[in-house]
């Protein structure tokens, strides 16, 4: 029997914690459908370490991670094959913003078609790490059999490659977002003045990140990248990668909770302590992870080292900088060795420096 998960629940101005969460066990799949609400089924032990490949539980109860509040934006719920790729743009995007990639937006059935989208991409974690541009593919959500593959390597493998785009996209929008504010703060410096475009940019990026338009340093700061294996390596810690209940049905890969007010998106749960926040997709799951990472206040000393290695002409160690979220699990130290095994027994820094196909 799983150990129960506690979860701590921190809300943007305050922290509080939680009674720990019963969650029963259950498999299988479910399609979520906004006309017809799937039928409950129970919670596997969630962001537990028995999920995770070549590791053995090191203690009992998962990882709390902190939840934000971010609610997911109404996106409409389709079926698609995988040959309906359709170009989008980023959530974020903006007229008068930096320029954005079009990325492929898939949905996939099982793991097969998965690893067939791959090899037909000729995407590989080998390449990767070798320097090959990676593919702009985006998967709407995890397939519902990948926790039924008895290969753990191979489970994991689909995991990060699938998982490995939408971070570097989300980097990629994050850092033209930072270049641009760069550019605004050089003006301000100089003693020039934003026009018309410049300035509503300027306002939607601060009010984004918390922050008034004329907080330039901190909002350079916050507006940067989170490196790609610790995001991976979070992913997979709260995921079970990706075989989770919450992950499988409501896209919720990075464990962030939703105690209060309601889903953007319906799922067979309520908002509560320690329950899982739904996303739309992984793309929106990933993005509320990486907004959480650069606004809470909790994690204000991972934004400090990060921009402390800018300024030293560094790119960010993702391997280093997780020893900063202390406040992301309840178990503190413990959780950060256990994120940084994971990690090592990966490989996972070797995609800090990985890129995506050129535009």
């Amino acid at each position: 029997m799983a150990p129960p998960h506690i979860e701590e629940v921190h809300a943007p101005a305050e922290r509080a914690t939680t009674a720990p969460m019963a969650i029963p066990g259950g498999a299988g799949s479910v399609r979520v459908s906004l006309d017809a609400p799937a039928a409950m089924e129970p919670f596997p032990p969630g962001p537990s370490f028995a999920l995770v490949d070549g590791a053995a539980p090191v203690a009992a109860g998962g990882f709390a991670p902190q939840p934000f509040g971010f609610i997911a934006g109404p996106r409409e719920m389709r079926s698609a094959t995988l040959a309906d790729a359709r170009p989008m743009h980023g959530r974020w995007s903006h007229a008068i913003g930096p320029m954005r990639r079009e990325v492929k937006s898939m949905q996939v059935s099982n793991t097969t078609e998965l690893a067939e989208m791959f090899r037909a991409h000729d995407y590989t974690l080998d390449g990767a790490r070798r320097g090959g541009a990676v593919p702009s593919l985006h998967i709407e959500k995890v397939p519902a059999d990948l926790g039924a593959l008895k290969d753990g390597n191979e489970r994991k493998a689909l995991f990060i490659k699938a998982l490995l785009p939408i971070v570097l996209e989300a980097n990629e929008r994050i850092l033209a977002d930072r270049e641009e504010l760069l550019r605004l703060r050089a003006v301000d410096a100089a003693g020039g003045a934003f026009d018309l475009a410049e300035r509503m940019w300027l306002a939607e990026l601060a009010d984004r990140y918390n922050l008034e338009p004329t907080q330039l340093d901190e909002l350079i700061t916050r507006v940067d990248a989170v490196p790609p294996s610790m995001a991976i390596a979070q992913a997979g810690v709260e995921s079970g990668w990706g075989t989770s209940y919450a992950a499988r049905v409501g896209n919720a890969l990075f464990g962030q909770i939703q105690p209060t007010g309601r889903h953007a998106v319906q799922v067979p749960w309520r908002p509560g302590p320690a329950m899982p926040q739904p996303f739309a997709s992984v793309v929106e799951s990933c993005e509320a992870y990486f907004l959480n990472l650069n606004t809470h206040p909790a994690y204000a000393a991972f934004r400090v080292e990060r921009a402390m290695a800018r300024g030293a002409g560094k790119s960010p160690d993702g391997y280093r900088l997780i020893g900063n979220l202390m406040r992301y699990s309840e178990l503190g130290q413990g959780y950060i060795n256990f994120v940084r095994g994971i990690m090592r027994e990966n490989k996972l820094s070797d995609f800090d420096e990985a890129r995506l196909s050129p535009i």
